[in-house]
This record gives C-alpha cells, sequence and structure tokens, in this order.
C-alpha cells in the first residue's frame, strides 16, 4: 500500500510539474538577460559538462565568493578577488557559439563592479558580484550543463532578495518572486524526473512561504534557507549525469 501510494503521489506530482511547466513556456521571460535561452535548455536532468561549462562554474563561484565577502561587510577583501574573476572572465573568449551581446556585457559588468569595489559602494557590489553570476549561467545554456540552468537562475535571484531586503527595498521584492516561480515551474519536472520528490516538497514549501512574507526580514530569512535547497538540487543533477551514458 505504501508503494502504491508513493507511485500515486508521484505520479500526480508530475503531472502538476508538466502542467505548470507548459504555463512557464507560454509566460513572459523568466529574468531580464536569460529567459528565453532557459526554456530552449535540455529537456532532462541528464546531461554532459564540457570544458567550457567548469570555466564558467569558476567565474560564477569566484563572483558569488566575491558577493558573499560584500554581505559581510568584507569589502576590502571582496577587492581583492577582483583581479582572479577578471581572470576566470578572459578565460571565455573562446566560449562557442555565444550571442555577441553577452561578453561584452559580461565585461561592462566587471568595470561597474571595478569602480564600485574602488568606491567601497556595499551595494553595488552586491549588485554586479551577482549580475555576473547571472551572464555566466546564461552562457552555460547552450554548452547543456549537468545542472538545469534554472538552478542557477534561482540561486541568483535568491541573492536578489537578500540584496534589496537588506536595502529594504520592497517594492522591488515582489517581480523577484515572481520570477523565481517562473523557475521553479521549469525545474519541476527535471527534478521529478531525478526522484527528487521530496527535495521538490522542501523547496515547494519555501515558495509558499515567499507568497506569505510581508517584511524584509521575512524575505531575508527565506533568501537564506533556499541556498542550501539549491546545492542539494546540484548534487542530485550533477550524480544523476554521472551516472548516465556519455552522449556524443
Amino acid at each position: 500500500m505504501k508503494f502504491h501510494a508513493h507511485r500515486t503521489l508521484k505520479g500526480w506530482l508530475r503531472g502538476l510539474a508538466m502542467a505548470a511547466a507548459l504555463a512557464a513556456a507560454t509566460a513572459p521571460g523568466l529574468a531580464q538577460a536569460g529567459g528565453a535561452a532557459l526554456r530552449e535548455s535540455g529537456k532532462s536532468c541528464i546531461v554532459r559538462a564540457s570544458g567550457p561549462v567548469g570555466d564558467l562554474d569558476a567565474l560564477s563561484e569566484s563572483a558569488e565568493e566575491m558577493y558573499q565577502l560584500a554581505l559581510a561587510g568584507k569589502l576590502e577583501r571582496a577587492g581583492r578577488r577582483l583581479e582572479l574573476l577578471k581572470k576566470n572572465a578572459a578565460a571565455l573568449s573562446s566560449l562557442p557559439n555565444q550571442p555577441n551581446i553577452l561578453l561584452p556585457r559580461l565585461g561592462q559588468t566587471l568595470a561597474d563592479l571595478e569602480q564600485a569595489c574602488g568606491a567601497k559602494d556595499r551595494l553595488e557590489i552586491l549588485r554586479y558580484a551577482n549580475r555576473v553570476t547571472l551572464i555566466a549561467a546564461t552562457l552555460a545554456v547552450p554548452l547543456k550543463p549537468r545542472v538545469p540552468t534554472e538552478v542557477a537562475l534561482l540561486d541568483y535571484n535568491s541573492r536578489e532578495l537578500a540584496i534589496w531586503a537588506d536595502a529594504r527595498k520592497l517594492e522591488k521584492l515582489s517581480g523577484i518572486v515572481i520570477r523565481m516561480h517562473l523557475a521553479w515551474q521549469t525545474l519541476m519536472p527535471k527534478l521529478i524526473e531525478c526522484d527528487g520528490i521530496k527535495e521538490l516538497r522542501r523547496f515547494s514549501d519555501l515558495m509558499g512561504r515567499l507568497e506569505q512574507a510581508r517584511t524584509p526580514e521575512d524575505y531575508s530569512r527565506i533568501s537564506r534557507q533556499i541556498a542550501p535547497e539549491l546545492d542539494t538540487m546540484k548534487v542530485i543533477f550533477s550524480r544523476q549525469a554521472k551516472r548516465a551514458p556519455s552522449a556524443q
């Protein structure tokens, strides 16, 4: 009986997720810089990583480290991470099949970030460092990373929640939550395909709490809870990709 109930629940969740993903596909773009590309990303959570994806991961990770340092108020240390970020960005010059707009946009964002570091402007360092992660995720879409791009987009937007909650700009937060819902709807069926039912329930609960959030403190608290859940999803997708036979 337990097995039958589990299969029934899984089937119901699959149907719900597929319906949500269909609705999201007809909605406006997931985010300003990458919604259309996300809808064209891999149809399955099982994908193959490649060298350029690793370069983009390095760029995103160094930008996130810079963000975390600035969030903690360690602006001097954040500024010292800029050279590493530039080095990681320079490795992307040979990326295949990239829209012309993205690499120049990355260059401009790094210039803006350098200026923010010079001025020790914490808010701007947070914004531009986080924007680098979004550009990296968008650049990765054609390369079919083993972790779906929606995970990176949720990560980016959870940091946006923290930025604007910290700045007490409530008017910006509702739009971020909408973008997160759209990304989550497209990620749900991929997570189900990887048997991530427990993770789906937990993250759906967090998204429900976001709907109920009313104060900057509410949004800030939930944004901190989102990061470890996304880390768990990254492990699930990476593990599943390693189990899959390599596709040529």
